[in-house]
């Protein structure tokens, strides 16, 4: 458990309009790592705008802390980002199978992990914010050439050297990269974590060559799972979400940065860890990203997987993530 404390200042109004906000969720705390502290997180009086953002907002010299026990501290972290993984028995995996596929889920995971770029001639990339580094090695055998950043300096990415993949340490805007330097820029969790979306959108689009492709995947404020579980919802995640976006207000900073065609869509294929991760939040009071999931929290997981699929079904904006793209 992290003893230290983190210090904040107001943040009143929305970065996207300006709109004052007003309280959404008070009383938060960090359900995933310990990090310190009380939260709350306020939503735009703008309804064509409805950002939602900490206030107040943590001094970006305290992050560090909320950061101290995170999963991107372990090269390849185990992670149980599908809790409905494994099963116990082979007619239960087909079982499985069958409606992995029914619903959809299957299409949409294979999209999220070739990071939407499957359409895309392979060429030079940046993934900002690159973690564990995992989603580099993929990208690296579907033919790019990949490079990474991690403002972290204990993300298991940096030991990639080994693999041949260079990983930049530092904020993205201080490397001074060159400009034009790469076909496509992807960030998979990274814009809810920026004290500056806009002017990290806008670094991207310098970065990006004419007709580069920017691809990021968020948290969807709009989802199922947060009209569910509301102030539960796993993705809320005190202190480290500065800024929660949705399918609706995503277009309006990626305009703000400059880029000229966008398209967005929710995306549901990451629901059973969604429904899992917040169901436990809900019931126990936390949830821990290491520990192997129950079996009750495993089947859990498994229904809010269909729920969410069915409920992609009928309003395509209820996905448990934007997945985004546009073009400079």
């Amino acid at each position: 458990m992290v003893a230290k404390s983190i210090s904040a200042r107001p943040r009143p109004v929305c970065l996207l309009c300006g709109s004052p906000g007003q309280p959404a969720h008070t009383g938060l705390k960090d359900q995933l790592f310990g990090a310190p502290g009380e939260w709350d997180l306020h939503c735009c009086k703008n309804r064509d705008c409805e950002l939602y953002w900490l206030n107040p907002m943590p001094e970006p010299g305290d992050l560090p802390i909320a950061y101290e026990a995170y999963y991107t501290h372990e090269e390849r972290a185990r992670r149980e980002d599908q809790p409905a993984g494994s099963w116990p028995s082979s007619w239960l995996e087909a079982v499985h199978r069958m409606v992995m596929d029914a619903t959809g889920t299957t299409r949409a995971r294979r999209l999220a992990n070739d990071s939407y770029l499957a359409d895309t001639k392979p060429g030079r990339l940046l993934e900002v914010g690159c973690g564990d580094g995992s989603r580099l090695l993929r990208l690296k055998k579907h033919g790019w050439l990949v490079e990474g950043q991690d403002v972290d300096p204990q993300a298991g990415a940096h030991a990639l050297a080994a693999s041949g993949i260079t990983v930049y340490g530092g904020k993205l805007e201080a490397l001074h990269l060159p400009e034009g330097r790469y076909d496509a820029i992807v960030m998979n969790h990274v814009i809810e974590h920026a004290v500056d979306p806009l002017g990290l959108l806008q670094e991207c689009h310098r970065l990006l060559v004419p007709g580069g492709q920017f691809v990021a995947v968020t948290p969807n404020t709009l989802s199922f799972g947060h009209r569910f579980f509301g102030a539960h919802w796993v993705h809320l995640d005190p202190p480290r979400h500065l800024s929660l976006f949705s399918v609706r207000n995503l277009p309006v900073l990626a305009r703000n940065a400059g880029y000229s065609r966008i398209e967005t869509r929710s995306s549901a294929q990451a629901a059973a860890f969604s429904g899992a991760a917040s169901w436990d939040i809900w019931r126990r009071g936390r949830h821990s990203v290491y520990r192997s999931p129950s079996g009750t929290t495993r089947i859990i997981g498994f229904a809010f997987q269909i729920a969410a699929s069915l409920a992609i079904r009928i309003w395509r904006m209820s996905g448990e993530e934007v997945a985004f793209r546009a073009w400079k």
